[in-house]
Protein backbone atom coordinates (compact mmCIF):
# COMPACT_ATOMS: atom_id res chain seq x y z
CA UNK A 1 0.00 0.00 0.00
CA UNK A 2 1.11 3.34 -0.68
CA UNK A 3 0.71 6.22 -2.72
CA UNK A 4 2.57 7.85 -5.77
CA UNK A 5 1.51 11.57 -5.38
CA UNK A 6 2.54 12.64 -2.01
CA UNK A 7 3.24 16.34 -3.82
CA UNK A 8 -0.64 17.30 -3.66
CA UNK A 9 -0.83 16.15 0.05
CA UNK A 10 -1.50 19.92 0.67
CA UNK A 11 -5.05 20.40 -0.63
CA UNK A 12 -5.85 18.81 2.60
CA UNK A 13 -5.87 22.62 3.91
CA UNK A 14 -9.35 23.25 1.87
CA UNK A 15 -11.45 20.53 3.72
CA UNK A 16 -10.03 22.41 7.13
CA UNK A 17 -10.88 26.02 5.10
CA UNK A 18 -14.54 24.34 5.05
CA UNK A 19 -14.70 23.72 8.15
CA UNK A 20 -13.42 26.40 9.87
CA UNK A 21 -15.48 28.73 7.54
CA UNK A 22 -18.97 26.68 8.51
CA UNK A 23 -18.14 27.30 12.20
CA UNK A 24 -17.31 30.96 12.18
CA UNK A 25 -19.85 32.56 9.43
CA UNK A 26 -22.96 34.18 10.70
CA UNK A 27 -26.42 32.86 11.02
CA UNK A 28 -29.77 34.14 12.65
CA UNK A 29 -32.65 32.14 12.71
CA UNK A 30 -36.03 33.59 14.28
CA UNK A 31 -37.95 31.22 16.80
CA UNK A 32 -40.80 31.53 18.94
CA UNK A 33 -40.94 30.77 22.25
CA UNK A 34 -44.01 30.60 24.95
CA UNK A 35 -42.03 32.10 28.00
CA UNK A 36 -38.80 33.30 29.29
CA UNK A 37 -38.51 29.97 30.93
CA UNK A 38 -38.14 28.08 27.63
CA UNK A 39 -36.21 30.45 26.43
CA UNK A 40 -33.18 30.07 29.02
CA UNK A 41 -33.30 26.22 29.11
CA UNK A 42 -33.17 26.26 25.08
CA UNK A 43 -29.95 29.17 25.42
CA UNK A 44 -28.33 26.91 28.13
CA UNK A 45 -28.50 23.89 25.86
CA UNK A 46 -26.78 25.67 22.79
CA UNK A 47 -24.30 26.66 25.30
CA UNK A 48 -23.33 23.69 26.23
CA UNK A 49 -22.69 22.21 23.03
CA UNK A 50 -22.79 24.56 20.43
CA UNK A 51 -20.59 23.09 17.65
CA UNK A 52 -21.98 20.07 17.84
CA UNK A 53 -25.70 21.38 17.80
CA UNK A 54 -24.80 23.39 14.51
CA UNK A 55 -22.95 19.73 12.86
CA UNK A 56 -26.25 18.25 13.86
CA UNK A 57 -28.73 20.22 11.62
CA UNK A 58 -25.92 20.39 8.69
CA UNK A 59 -26.45 16.60 6.59
CA UNK A 60 -25.87 18.90 3.60
CA UNK A 61 -22.09 19.67 4.79
CA UNK A 62 -21.44 16.61 5.99
CA UNK A 63 -21.42 15.16 2.52
CA UNK A 64 -19.67 17.66 0.95
CA UNK A 65 -17.23 17.59 3.45
CA UNK A 66 -16.50 13.96 2.74
CA UNK A 67 -17.30 14.31 -0.80
CA UNK A 68 -13.87 16.74 -0.12
CA UNK A 69 -11.61 14.44 1.56
CA UNK A 70 -11.99 11.69 -0.69
CA UNK A 71 -11.03 14.18 -3.67
CA UNK A 72 -7.87 14.90 -1.69
CA UNK A 73 -7.48 11.46 -1.40
CA UNK A 74 -7.36 10.82 -5.02
CA UNK A 75 -4.87 13.61 -5.40
CA UNK A 76 -2.35 11.80 -3.84
CA UNK A 77 -3.19 8.42 -6.02
CA UNK A 78 -3.14 5.81 -3.48
CA UNK A 79 -2.37 2.30 -4.84
CA UNK A 80 -1.54 -1.34 -3.81
CA UNK A 81 1.36 -3.36 -4.71
CA UNK A 82 1.27 -7.52 -5.27
CA UNK A 83 3.75 -9.94 -6.60
CA UNK A 84 3.36 -10.50 -10.42
CA UNK A 85 4.48 -12.92 -13.18
CA UNK A 86 7.57 -13.07 -14.27
CA UNK A 87 7.66 -11.92 -17.59
CA UNK A 88 6.04 -9.07 -19.81
CA UNK A 89 3.16 -11.40 -21.95
CA UNK A 90 2.42 -15.14 -21.36
CA UNK A 91 1.43 -18.04 -23.60
CA UNK A 92 -1.08 -20.89 -21.66
CA UNK A 93 -0.26 -24.06 -23.25
CA UNK A 94 -3.44 -26.34 -21.91
CA UNK A 95 -2.94 -30.11 -22.18
CA UNK A 96 -6.45 -31.12 -23.16
CA UNK A 97 -5.97 -34.68 -23.55
CA UNK A 98 -8.03 -37.39 -21.92
CA UNK A 99 -5.36 -38.47 -19.24
CA UNK A 100 -5.99 -35.04 -18.01
CA UNK A 101 -9.24 -36.89 -16.70
CA UNK A 102 -6.91 -38.68 -13.76
CA UNK A 103 -7.69 -38.08 -10.05
CA UNK A 104 -10.33 -36.64 -8.12
CA UNK A 105 -10.74 -33.84 -8.44
CA UNK A 106 -9.14 -34.28 -11.95
CA UNK A 107 -5.75 -32.84 -13.06
CA UNK A 108 -7.51 -31.07 -15.54
CA UNK A 109 -9.64 -29.06 -12.61
CA UNK A 110 -6.65 -28.26 -11.01
CA UNK A 111 -4.76 -27.04 -13.54
CA UNK A 112 -7.85 -24.75 -14.26
CA UNK A 113 -7.62 -23.53 -10.75
CA UNK A 114 -3.59 -22.85 -11.27
CA UNK A 115 -4.27 -21.12 -14.81
CA UNK A 116 -6.61 -18.37 -12.76
CA UNK A 117 -4.49 -17.98 -10.30
CA UNK A 118 -1.40 -17.15 -12.10
CA UNK A 119 -4.02 -14.73 -14.70
CA UNK A 120 -4.88 -12.36 -11.78
CA UNK A 121 -1.20 -12.87 -10.82
CA UNK A 122 -0.22 -11.15 -14.52
CA UNK A 123 -1.59 -7.99 -13.58
CA UNK A 124 -3.00 -6.78 -17.15
CA UNK A 125 -0.50 -8.57 -19.29
CA UNK A 126 -1.25 -9.95 -22.68
CA UNK A 127 -2.30 -13.80 -21.80
CA UNK A 128 -2.55 -16.10 -24.80
CA UNK A 129 -4.32 -19.86 -24.19
CA UNK A 130 -3.71 -22.54 -26.69
CA UNK A 131 -5.18 -25.95 -26.61
CA UNK A 132 -3.19 -28.99 -27.45
CA UNK A 133 -4.10 -31.59 -30.62
CA UNK A 134 -3.24 -32.84 -33.79
CA UNK A 135 -4.23 -28.84 -34.73
CA UNK A 136 -3.73 -26.61 -31.99
CA UNK A 137 -6.65 -24.24 -31.58
CA UNK A 138 -5.83 -20.52 -30.02
CA UNK A 139 -8.33 -19.60 -27.41
CA UNK A 140 -7.36 -16.00 -26.64
CA UNK A 141 -4.94 -14.10 -27.73
CA UNK A 142 -2.85 -11.45 -25.88
CA UNK A 143 -6.25 -11.05 -23.72
CA UNK A 144 -5.42 -8.48 -20.94
CA UNK A 145 -8.90 -8.08 -19.49
CA UNK A 146 -8.32 -10.36 -15.80
CA UNK A 147 -12.34 -11.81 -16.36
CA UNK A 148 -12.32 -12.81 -20.29
CA UNK A 149 -8.87 -15.03 -19.94
CA UNK A 150 -10.69 -16.10 -16.32
CA UNK A 151 -13.52 -17.12 -18.13
CA UNK A 152 -12.05 -18.87 -20.74
CA UNK A 153 -10.01 -20.46 -18.62
CA UNK A 154 -14.25 -22.03 -16.95
CA UNK A 155 -15.01 -23.04 -20.62
CA UNK A 156 -12.26 -25.24 -21.54
CA UNK A 157 -12.43 -28.88 -21.65
CA UNK A 158 -11.26 -32.39 -22.38
CA UNK A 159 -10.80 -33.01 -25.35
CA UNK A 160 -9.69 -36.87 -25.29
CA UNK A 161 -7.28 -36.81 -28.46
CA UNK A 162 -3.44 -37.26 -27.96
CA UNK A 163 -1.92 -33.40 -27.19
CA UNK A 164 1.19 -33.85 -29.65
CA UNK A 165 2.87 -31.90 -27.30
CA UNK A 166 6.34 -31.49 -29.38
CA UNK A 167 4.22 -30.14 -32.19
CA UNK A 168 2.00 -27.44 -30.00
CA UNK A 169 5.11 -25.98 -28.59
CA UNK A 170 6.17 -25.31 -31.74
CA UNK A 171 3.30 -23.14 -32.97
CA UNK A 172 3.10 -21.59 -29.42
CA UNK A 173 6.32 -20.12 -30.50
CA UNK A 174 5.72 -18.72 -33.26
CA UNK A 175 2.76 -16.85 -31.21
CA UNK A 176 5.99 -15.44 -28.89
CA UNK A 177 6.11 -11.76 -29.68
CA UNK A 178 9.61 -11.19 -27.66
CA UNK A 179 12.37 -12.25 -25.34
CA UNK A 180 10.28 -11.23 -22.62
CA UNK A 181 7.34 -13.95 -23.55
CA UNK A 182 6.81 -17.03 -20.76
CA UNK A 183 5.15 -20.11 -22.08
CA UNK A 184 3.79 -21.84 -19.17
CA UNK A 185 2.75 -25.71 -19.63
CA UNK A 186 -0.68 -26.88 -17.98
CA UNK A 187 -0.21 -30.58 -18.30
CA UNK A 188 0.45 -33.94 -15.89
CA UNK A 189 3.84 -34.94 -17.53
CA UNK A 190 6.10 -33.37 -20.06
CA UNK A 191 9.94 -35.00 -20.76
CA UNK A 192 12.35 -32.26 -20.10
CA UNK A 193 14.00 -33.99 -23.61
CA UNK A 194 11.46 -32.37 -25.67
CA UNK A 195 12.64 -28.71 -24.25
CA UNK A 196 16.05 -29.14 -24.27
CA UNK A 197 16.91 -27.93 -27.30
CA UNK A 198 14.84 -24.80 -27.15
CA UNK A 199 16.87 -22.18 -26.07
CA UNK A 200 14.85 -18.68 -27.68
CA UNK A 201 11.72 -18.82 -25.30
CA UNK A 202 11.60 -19.28 -21.30
CA UNK A 203 9.21 -22.18 -20.45
CA UNK A 204 7.47 -23.21 -17.16
CA UNK A 205 6.14 -26.83 -17.03
CA UNK A 206 3.35 -27.44 -13.96
CA UNK A 207 3.27 -31.17 -13.76
CA UNK A 208 1.97 -33.79 -11.31
CA UNK A 209 4.34 -35.75 -9.30
CA UNK A 210 1.96 -38.02 -7.70
CA UNK A 211 1.69 -41.76 -8.86
CA UNK A 212 -2.30 -42.27 -9.32
CA UNK A 213 -3.69 -46.07 -9.76
CA UNK A 214 -4.48 -46.98 -13.08
CA UNK A 215 -6.20 -50.26 -14.31
CA UNK A 216 -6.95 -50.04 -18.25
CA UNK A 217 -8.67 -52.40 -21.09
CA UNK A 218 -5.79 -52.15 -23.68
CA UNK A 219 -7.14 -54.37 -26.31
CA UNK A 220 -10.54 -55.83 -27.33
CA UNK A 221 -10.52 -58.40 -30.22
CA UNK A 222 -13.36 -60.89 -31.62
CA UNK A 223 -12.81 -63.95 -34.31
CA UNK A 224 -14.92 -66.49 -35.47
CA UNK A 225 -14.62 -69.69 -34.48
CA UNK A 226 -16.60 -73.44 -34.76
CA UNK A 227 -18.12 -72.52 -31.52
CA UNK A 228 -19.20 -69.37 -32.42
CA UNK A 229 -17.46 -65.72 -31.32
CA UNK A 230 -14.01 -65.63 -29.07
CA UNK A 231 -13.41 -62.31 -27.38
CA UNK A 232 -10.19 -61.80 -26.18
CA UNK A 233 -9.94 -59.00 -23.48
CA UNK A 234 -6.52 -57.28 -22.58
CA UNK A 235 -5.91 -55.81 -19.33
CA UNK A 236 -3.08 -53.96 -18.12
CA UNK A 237 -2.40 -52.51 -14.40
CA UNK A 238 0.05 -50.02 -14.60
CA UNK A 239 0.20 -49.43 -11.06
CA UNK A 240 2.63 -50.34 -8.45
CA UNK A 241 0.13 -52.62 -6.30
CA UNK A 242 -2.02 -55.52 -7.06
CA UNK A 243 -5.47 -54.81 -8.05
CA UNK A 244 -8.60 -56.45 -8.08
CA UNK A 245 -10.99 -56.05 -11.02
CA UNK A 246 -14.50 -57.15 -12.83
CA UNK A 247 -14.52 -57.13 -16.58
CA UNK A 248 -17.44 -57.68 -18.44
CA UNK A 249 -18.46 -58.62 -22.10
CA UNK A 250 -21.71 -57.65 -23.60
CA UNK A 251 -23.74 -57.01 -26.56
CA UNK A 252 -27.79 -56.13 -26.38
CA UNK A 253 -29.17 -58.48 -23.23
CA UNK A 254 -26.08 -60.78 -23.35
CA UNK A 255 -23.41 -60.03 -21.10
CA UNK A 256 -20.77 -62.05 -19.58
CA UNK A 257 -18.46 -60.95 -16.29
CA UNK A 258 -15.31 -62.57 -15.23
CA UNK A 259 -13.15 -61.91 -11.84
CA UNK A 260 -9.39 -60.86 -12.37
CA UNK A 261 -6.40 -59.90 -10.02
CA UNK A 262 -3.66 -58.25 -11.45
CA UNK A 263 -0.18 -57.66 -9.61
CA UNK A 264 1.65 -54.55 -9.97
CA UNK A 265 2.10 -53.82 -14.18
CA UNK A 266 0.55 -57.22 -14.96
CA UNK A 267 -0.66 -57.60 -18.70
CA UNK A 268 -3.52 -60.52 -18.70
CA UNK A 269 -5.59 -61.78 -21.40
CA UNK A 270 -9.27 -62.62 -20.17
CA UNK A 271 -11.06 -65.28 -22.92
CA UNK A 272 -14.60 -65.32 -23.44
CA UNK A 273 -15.68 -68.32 -25.69
CA UNK A 274 -18.91 -69.53 -27.30
CA UNK A 275 -20.27 -65.86 -27.44
CA UNK A 276 -23.30 -65.30 -29.46
CA UNK A 277 -23.38 -64.20 -33.22
CA UNK A 278 -23.66 -60.41 -32.17
CA UNK A 279 -21.24 -57.41 -34.27
CA UNK A 280 -21.37 -55.14 -31.97
CA UNK A 281 -19.66 -55.81 -28.61
CA UNK A 282 -18.55 -53.83 -25.32
CA UNK A 283 -16.18 -54.84 -22.59
CA UNK A 284 -16.40 -53.09 -19.05
CA UNK A 285 -13.73 -52.69 -15.98
CA UNK A 286 -15.38 -52.38 -12.70
CA UNK A 287 -12.27 -51.37 -11.00
CA UNK A 288 -11.29 -49.13 -8.25
CA UNK A 289 -8.99 -46.80 -9.71
CA UNK A 290 -8.55 -42.97 -10.54
CA UNK A 291 -8.69 -42.81 -14.39
CA UNK A 292 -12.49 -44.21 -15.59
CA UNK A 293 -11.55 -43.42 -19.40
CA UNK A 294 -9.96 -46.55 -19.99
CA UNK A 295 -12.34 -48.83 -18.51
CA UNK A 296 -14.54 -48.97 -21.38
CA UNK A 297 -13.84 -50.23 -24.93
CA UNK A 298 -16.09 -51.41 -27.88
CA UNK A 299 -15.49 -53.15 -31.01
CA UNK A 300 -17.63 -54.17 -34.54
CA UNK A 301 -16.65 -57.71 -36.06
CA UNK A 302 -16.54 -56.95 -39.35
CA UNK A 303 -14.95 -58.69 -42.68
CA UNK A 304 -11.43 -57.70 -43.42
CA UNK A 305 -11.10 -54.91 -45.87
CA UNK A 306 -6.69 -55.12 -47.28
CA UNK A 307 -6.79 -57.77 -50.20
CA UNK A 308 -9.10 -58.22 -53.11
CA UNK A 309 -9.01 -61.09 -56.27
CA UNK A 310 -8.85 -59.46 -59.94
CA UNK A 311 -9.51 -60.94 -63.13
CA UNK A 312 -6.29 -61.38 -64.86
CA UNK A 313 -8.52 -60.85 -68.33
CA UNK A 314 -9.56 -57.26 -67.25
CA UNK A 315 -7.34 -54.34 -68.59
CA UNK A 316 -4.32 -53.68 -66.48
CA UNK A 317 -5.04 -50.33 -65.40
CA UNK A 318 -7.40 -51.59 -63.17
CA UNK A 319 -5.27 -53.63 -61.26
CA UNK A 320 -2.59 -50.52 -61.01
CA UNK A 321 -6.06 -48.55 -59.73
CA UNK A 322 -6.71 -50.90 -56.75
CA UNK A 323 -2.94 -50.65 -56.29
CA UNK A 324 -2.81 -47.24 -55.35
CA UNK A 325 -4.97 -47.88 -52.69
CA UNK A 326 -2.20 -49.94 -50.78
CA UNK A 327 -4.24 -53.47 -51.01
CA UNK A 328 -2.73 -56.94 -51.51
CA UNK A 329 -4.01 -57.59 -55.17
CA UNK A 330 -4.02 -60.82 -56.13
CA UNK A 331 -4.46 -61.76 -60.18
CA UNK A 332 -6.00 -64.95 -60.74
CA UNK A 333 -7.27 -66.77 -64.39
CA UNK A 334 -11.62 -66.58 -65.16
CA UNK A 335 -11.07 -70.02 -64.06
CA UNK A 336 -9.52 -70.15 -61.08
CA UNK A 337 -11.97 -67.34 -59.60
CA UNK A 338 -13.14 -68.59 -56.36
CA UNK A 339 -16.78 -67.14 -55.94
CA UNK A 340 -17.38 -68.32 -52.18
CA UNK A 341 -13.56 -67.13 -51.07
CA UNK A 342 -15.27 -64.35 -48.93
CA UNK A 343 -12.93 -61.84 -50.64
CA UNK A 344 -14.21 -59.25 -53.44
CA UNK A 345 -13.69 -59.95 -57.10
CA UNK A 346 -13.07 -58.03 -59.90
CA UNK A 347 -14.26 -59.53 -63.19
CA UNK A 348 -16.27 -59.49 -66.24
CA UNK A 349 -17.63 -62.93 -65.65
CA UNK A 350 -21.68 -63.12 -65.99
CA UNK A 351 -22.31 -66.13 -63.78
CA UNK A 352 -20.28 -64.72 -60.96
CA UNK A 353 -22.96 -62.55 -59.68
CA UNK A 354 -24.79 -65.27 -58.29
CA UNK A 355 -22.32 -66.38 -56.07
CA UNK A 356 -22.12 -65.41 -52.35
CA UNK A 357 -18.92 -63.17 -52.92
CA UNK A 358 -18.86 -59.11 -53.20
CA UNK A 359 -18.55 -58.71 -57.36
CA UNK A 360 -17.41 -55.34 -58.78
CA UNK A 361 -17.92 -55.97 -62.49
CA UNK A 362 -16.75 -54.12 -65.29
CA UNK A 363 -17.96 -55.18 -68.52
CA UNK A 364 -20.13 -58.11 -69.48
CA UNK A 365 -19.12 -61.14 -71.31
CA UNK A 366 -22.28 -62.30 -72.38
CA UNK A 367 -23.31 -59.28 -74.47
CA UNK A 368 -22.16 -56.91 -77.12
CA UNK A 369 -22.00 -53.25 -76.35
CA UNK A 370 -23.82 -50.54 -77.88
CA UNK A 371 -22.53 -46.57 -78.82
CA UNK A 372 -23.80 -44.06 -76.58
CA UNK A 373 -22.56 -40.19 -76.65
CA UNK A 374 -24.05 -38.51 -74.19
CA UNK A 375 -22.59 -37.02 -70.51
CA UNK A 376 -22.77 -39.49 -67.60
CA UNK A 377 -25.81 -38.57 -64.80
CA UNK A 378 -25.35 -39.57 -61.80
CA UNK A 379 -27.70 -39.82 -58.79
CA UNK A 380 -26.95 -39.37 -54.98
CA UNK A 381 -25.03 -42.07 -53.87
CA UNK A 382 -21.79 -43.25 -51.25
CA UNK A 383 -19.89 -43.84 -54.47
CA UNK A 384 -19.74 -40.95 -56.04
CA UNK A 385 -19.26 -39.17 -52.75
CA UNK A 386 -15.56 -38.29 -53.73
CA UNK A 387 -15.54 -39.45 -57.44
CA UNK A 388 -17.34 -37.08 -59.77
CA UNK A 389 -17.84 -37.96 -63.11
CA UNK A 390 -18.94 -35.11 -65.09
CA UNK A 391 -15.49 -35.24 -67.13
CA UNK A 392 -15.54 -38.61 -67.69
CA UNK A 393 -16.07 -40.18 -71.63
CA UNK A 394 -17.41 -43.24 -72.11
CA UNK A 395 -18.01 -44.25 -75.85
CA UNK A 396 -19.55 -47.56 -75.41
CA UNK A 397 -21.88 -49.54 -72.96
CA UNK A 398 -23.16 -52.80 -72.69
CA UNK A 399 -26.95 -54.04 -71.85
CA UNK A 400 -28.47 -53.20 -68.66
CA UNK A 401 -29.51 -56.10 -66.08
CA UNK A 402 -32.81 -56.29 -64.96
CA UNK A 403 -34.10 -55.42 -61.54
CA UNK A 404 -30.84 -53.78 -60.26
CA UNK A 405 -30.60 -50.34 -58.87
CA UNK A 406 -29.15 -47.98 -61.33
CA UNK A 407 -27.05 -45.04 -59.99
CA UNK A 408 -25.94 -43.39 -63.01
CA UNK A 409 -27.24 -43.14 -66.51
CA UNK A 410 -25.17 -42.06 -70.24
CA UNK A 411 -28.97 -41.36 -72.68
CA UNK A 412 -30.63 -42.58 -70.20
CA UNK A 413 -28.85 -45.95 -70.66
CA UNK A 414 -27.53 -47.74 -67.11
CA UNK A 415 -24.01 -46.92 -66.82
CA UNK A 416 -23.55 -48.26 -63.06
CA UNK A 417 -26.23 -50.58 -61.34
CA UNK A 418 -26.27 -52.08 -57.76
CA UNK A 419 -27.79 -55.72 -57.47
CA UNK A 420 -29.81 -56.74 -55.00
CA UNK A 421 -27.04 -58.21 -52.39
CA UNK A 422 -24.83 -55.17 -52.84
CA UNK A 423 -22.78 -56.34 -56.36
CA UNK A 424 -21.50 -53.12 -57.89
CA UNK A 425 -21.68 -53.40 -62.16
CA UNK A 426 -20.01 -50.71 -64.32
CA UNK A 427 -21.74 -51.48 -67.78
CA UNK A 428 -18.22 -50.38 -70.03
CA UNK A 429 -14.59 -51.93 -70.11
CA UNK A 430 -12.01 -49.63 -69.43
CA UNK A 431 -10.39 -49.32 -73.11
CA UNK A 432 -14.14 -48.28 -74.09
CA UNK A 433 -13.61 -44.75 -71.66
CA UNK A 434 -11.01 -42.33 -70.46
CA UNK A 435 -12.15 -42.96 -67.01
CA UNK A 436 -8.77 -44.28 -65.77
CA UNK A 437 -6.59 -40.96 -66.69
CA UNK A 438 -9.55 -38.94 -64.86
CA UNK A 439 -8.07 -38.66 -60.52
CA UNK A 440 -11.84 -39.70 -60.01
CA UNK A 441 -11.36 -43.54 -60.88
CA UNK A 442 -9.16 -44.49 -57.85
CA UNK A 443 -11.29 -42.75 -56.17
CA UNK A 444 -14.49 -44.76 -57.36
CA UNK A 445 -12.40 -48.11 -57.06
CA UNK A 446 -11.57 -47.24 -53.44
CA UNK A 447 -15.40 -46.21 -52.62
CA UNK A 448 -16.46 -49.38 -54.27
CA UNK A 449 -13.93 -51.43 -52.06
CA UNK A 450 -15.47 -49.45 -48.88
CA UNK A 451 -18.75 -50.52 -49.89
CA UNK A 452 -17.96 -54.64 -51.43
CA UNK A 453 -15.57 -55.08 -48.41
CA UNK A 454 -16.81 -53.21 -45.26
CA UNK A 455 -20.53 -53.55 -43.44
CA UNK A 456 -23.33 -51.01 -44.49
CA UNK A 457 -24.30 -50.59 -41.14
CA UNK A 458 -20.57 -49.73 -39.63
CA UNK A 459 -18.96 -46.49 -40.79
CA UNK A 460 -15.32 -47.75 -38.87
CA UNK A 461 -13.49 -46.88 -35.96
CA UNK A 462 -12.44 -43.50 -35.17
CA UNK A 463 -10.00 -41.81 -32.75
CA UNK A 464 -11.17 -38.73 -31.03
CA UNK A 465 -12.09 -35.36 -33.19
CA UNK A 466 -10.48 -37.84 -35.77
CA UNK A 467 -11.14 -35.86 -39.14
CA UNK A 468 -11.41 -38.21 -42.37
CA UNK A 469 -12.81 -38.16 -45.24
CA UNK A 470 -15.56 -41.00 -45.14
CA UNK A 471 -18.35 -42.19 -48.36
CA UNK A 472 -21.74 -40.73 -47.65
CA UNK A 473 -24.31 -39.52 -49.49
CA UNK A 474 -28.01 -39.22 -48.91
CA UNK A 475 -30.80 -36.90 -50.68
CA UNK A 476 -30.05 -33.84 -48.12
CA UNK A 477 -26.82 -34.17 -47.59
CA UNK A 478 -27.01 -34.23 -44.00
CA UNK A 479 -26.33 -36.87 -41.27
CA UNK A 480 -26.62 -36.82 -37.39
CA UNK A 481 -24.55 -37.72 -34.28
CA UNK A 482 -26.11 -39.06 -31.96
CA UNK A 483 -25.03 -41.36 -28.34
CA UNK A 484 -27.55 -43.56 -26.32
CA UNK A 485 -30.40 -41.81 -28.27
CA UNK A 486 -29.38 -37.94 -27.57
CA UNK A 487 -28.00 -35.68 -30.56
CA UNK A 488 -24.84 -34.85 -30.57
CA UNK A 489 -23.96 -32.83 -34.03
CA UNK A 490 -24.56 -32.91 -37.74
CA UNK A 491 -21.94 -33.42 -40.57
CA UNK A 492 -23.48 -31.83 -43.78
CA UNK A 493 -21.93 -33.47 -47.13
CA UNK A 494 -19.19 -31.37 -49.10
CA UNK A 495 -18.43 -29.00 -45.71
CA UNK A 496 -14.91 -30.65 -45.11
CA UNK A 497 -13.83 -33.86 -44.14
CA UNK A 498 -16.40 -35.99 -41.64
CA UNK A 499 -14.96 -34.98 -37.70
CA UNK A 500 -15.41 -37.55 -34.78
CA UNK A 501 -17.32 -36.51 -31.93
CA UNK A 502 -14.21 -35.77 -29.01
CA UNK A 503 -15.47 -38.55 -26.50
CA UNK A 504 -14.77 -42.00 -26.91
CA UNK A 505 -18.04 -44.56 -27.13
CA UNK A 506 -20.58 -45.75 -29.78
CA UNK A 507 -21.89 -43.78 -31.82
CA UNK A 508 -24.79 -43.85 -34.45
CA UNK A 509 -24.76 -41.80 -37.32
CA UNK A 510 -28.54 -41.61 -39.10
CA UNK A 511 -29.53 -40.28 -42.41
CA UNK A 512 -32.30 -40.25 -44.51
CA UNK A 513 -32.60 -43.47 -44.93
CA UNK A 514 -29.58 -45.38 -43.38
CA UNK A 515 -28.44 -45.71 -39.97
CA UNK A 516 -24.84 -46.86 -39.20
CA UNK A 517 -22.33 -47.43 -36.41
CA UNK A 518 -19.65 -45.56 -35.48
CA UNK A 519 -16.71 -46.55 -32.33
CA UNK A 520 -14.54 -43.71 -31.15
CA UNK A 521 -11.94 -44.95 -29.02
CA UNK A 522 -9.02 -43.90 -27.28
CA UNK A 523 -5.38 -44.27 -28.13
CA UNK A 524 -3.09 -46.31 -26.41
CA UNK A 525 -1.14 -43.14 -25.45
CA UNK A 526 -3.69 -41.87 -23.53
CA UNK A 527 -4.33 -45.56 -21.69
CA UNK A 528 -1.06 -44.81 -19.54
CA UNK A 529 -0.47 -42.24 -16.93
CA UNK A 530 2.64 -40.61 -16.56
CA UNK A 531 3.41 -38.90 -13.50
CA UNK A 532 6.48 -35.45 -13.50
CA UNK A 533 7.38 -32.45 -11.51
CA UNK A 534 7.38 -29.01 -12.13
CA UNK A 535 9.88 -27.25 -13.38
CA UNK A 536 11.41 -23.99 -15.51
CA UNK A 537 13.83 -23.73 -18.31
CA UNK A 538 15.17 -20.31 -19.96
CA UNK A 539 14.59 -17.07 -18.61
CA UNK A 540 12.57 -14.07 -19.36
CA UNK A 541 14.10 -10.63 -20.34
CA UNK A 542 12.75 -7.28 -18.93
CA UNK A 543 10.41 -9.01 -16.12
CA UNK A 544 8.62 -7.78 -13.75
CA UNK A 545 8.15 -8.21 -10.03
CA UNK A 546 5.41 -6.43 -8.71
CA UNK A 547 2.12 -5.01 -10.12
CA UNK A 548 0.30 -1.88 -8.92
CA UNK A 549 -3.31 -1.30 -8.67
CA UNK A 550 -4.48 2.02 -8.73
CA UNK A 551 -7.54 3.15 -6.03
CA UNK A 552 -8.36 5.89 -7.97
CA UNK A 553 -11.25 4.51 -9.76
CA UNK A 554 -12.95 3.18 -6.93
CA UNK A 555 -12.44 6.71 -5.01
CA UNK A 556 -13.77 8.47 -8.37
CA UNK A 557 -17.06 6.25 -8.57
CA UNK A 558 -17.54 6.80 -4.21
CA UNK A 559 -17.18 11.16 -5.11
CA UNK A 560 -19.52 10.67 -7.69
CA UNK A 561 -22.10 8.94 -5.54
CA UNK A 562 -21.73 11.39 -2.84
CA UNK A 563 -22.54 14.06 -5.33
CA UNK A 564 -25.77 12.10 -6.43
CA UNK A 565 -26.52 11.63 -2.80
CA UNK A 566 -26.24 15.65 -2.07
CA UNK A 567 -28.29 16.58 -4.76
CA UNK A 568 -31.17 14.08 -3.61
CA UNK A 569 -30.59 16.07 0.31
CA UNK A 570 -31.12 19.43 -1.34
CA UNK A 571 -34.00 18.52 -3.65
CA UNK A 572 -36.00 17.25 -0.57
CA UNK A 573 -34.65 20.21 1.43
CA UNK A 574 -33.57 18.43 4.37
CA UNK A 575 -30.58 20.93 5.12
CA UNK A 576 -31.17 23.57 7.46
CA UNK A 577 -30.33 27.09 5.43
Amino acid sequence: MGVANWGMIWTAIMPLAVILYYFFRKKYKDQRVSSTLFWQERMKELQASPYLKKLQHHLLFYLQLVALIFCVVALIEPFSESETLAGNDFIFIVDTSATMLAGSPTHFEKQQVQMKKLASQAGGKPVTIVTTGVSPEVVIRNEQNVERVEKAIDELAVSYENAEMEQTILFADTLATNDSTIIHIFTDYLDRAILANKTGQSYQVHGFSEKLTNVAIRQLGLSETDNGIRGIVQVVNNSEKTMNATVRLSSGSFEKAVEVKLEAAEELLVPFEALPNHKLWQAELEVSDDYAADNTMATYLAPPVNAIVIDSALHELIASGFRSLALDVSLAEATQLQPDAGLPIVTNQRDLLEATTPILMFGRNDENPFEVTGQIETKPHPLFTYASLDEVYVSQLYPSFENYETIATIDDHPFIQISPKGDIVVLTDIQLTDWPLSPSFPLFLWSAMESLSGDAEFLGFFQPNEHRSVSLASPTGEWGIFRDGAYRHSYIEGNGPFAAPNEPGVYQVVGDEKDMTMIVQLTSQEKELSAGASYAMGQAKAAQDTVRFSFVPFIIGIVLLLVLLEWEVYRRGITTR
